[in-house]
């Protein structure tokens, strides 16, 4: 068998028959099946023209040839590794690369600023993309064209990882001299003002309604937009209402008149999660971006008063990886 004809993936199952000394242990330590694990062994034993392992009841026995390896492969495993996903060095300067990350102008608008500065000062060599819509988010992660999505919405797929980074929650947002601010909010004043609608497909019922139409009350919707950034904008310049999530109406205050009132209905909240492929889940430069991000939105967090972190990293294989 010539060197090209060695497929290195042979060292991973060696390591792990040497570690569990079974087929069905080193199997399930790779996620392969017992008949792909014997068929690796198999070849293994005619690269290197040993046995390699012999049984002993249940279990395999290293041959002394096999033993002799352990060492070597496991050094051979770990350099593999350090070339494919080199390890961040204790100053993250030293990246260099560039980051797309997708998510809607909301969001944009309150993670640019500061990931952008924190980007400069510690990591000059990253850059980031921002982009509002992929068609295709699993296929942007396999192809590597996509390496954040941020949303409410999360990827249901064994091949992406995501993590719960925020519990937002809607509320009223109003420009500053906008009458709602006197006197006791209240559901039937909450009705009766003239709202802006937020919805990508253009709906005009939500949870709000729902929680309204249990009440006897309906409020008016006046416009329909598609971008929270833009009912912001809307808001501070007119007597409307906005039922922005709280994060948005934090972030857009800093610029705009505008201020925010509790809903004063039973609302549910929702959360926003940061998504990912797992092939990049242990990528140091990648694990270093998401903390930066976690970061971001902690102080948004703590900025807007939303309740401590109860956020998990989850995949759909349903194994908890924080």
């Amino acid at each position: 068998m010539t060197d090209a004809e060695i497929d290195l993936n042979l060292l991973r199952v060696l390591d792990a028959l040497l570690e569990h000394g079974s087929v069905a242990g080193a199997a399930e330590a790779l996620h392969l099946s017992s008949p792909a694990v014997s068929r690796s062994l198999g070849r293994l034993r005619l690269v290197v023209g040993d046995p390699l392992f012999v049984r002993a009841g249940r279990s395999l026995v290293p041959t002394d040839v096999a033993v002799g390896l352990r060492e070597p492969v496991r050094r051979a495993l770990d350099a593999a590794v350090a070339v494919l996903k080199p390890s961040l060095s204790a100053d993250p300067g030293d990246i260099e690369r560039r980051f797309v990350i997708c998510a809607d102008d909301a969001i944009v608008a309150a993670l640019a600023l500061p990931l952008v500065t924190r980007l400069r000062e510690r990591a000059p060599g990253v850059d980031i993309n921002f982009v509002s819509d992929v068609k295709d988010v699993i296929g942007g992660f396999r192809a590597a064209t996509l390496d954040l999505r941020i949303d409410a919405h999360v990827e249901t797929h064994h091949d992406v990882v995501s993590e719960v980074i925020l519990t937002d929650r809607f509320v009223a947002a109003v420009r500053d001299d906008h009458p709602l601010l006197s006197g006791r909010m209240t559901p039937q004043r909450y009705a009766s003002a003239r709202h802006v609608t937020v919805s990508p497909k253009g709906k005009r019922h939500g949870p709000i309604d729902a929680a309204l139409a249990e009440l006897g009350l309906e409020r008016e919707h006046v416009t329909t937009i598609t971008s929270f950034v833009v009912a912001a904008h809307l808001v501070s310049a007119t007597d409307l209402v906005g039922s922005l999530p709280s994060t948005v109406v934090s972030v857009m205050a800093r610029t705009l008149p505008i201020r925010a009132l509790e809903v004063p209905l039973s609302v549910p909240t929702f959360d926003l999660n940061l998504i990912w492929h797992v092939r990049d889940d242990l990528d140091a430069a990648h694990m270093w971006l998401r903390e930066q991000v976690l970061e971001v939105f902690g102080e948004l967090r703590l900025r807007s008063g939303h309740p401590a972190d109860t956020s998990q990293t989850t995949n759909t294989r349903g194994r908890n990886k924080r």
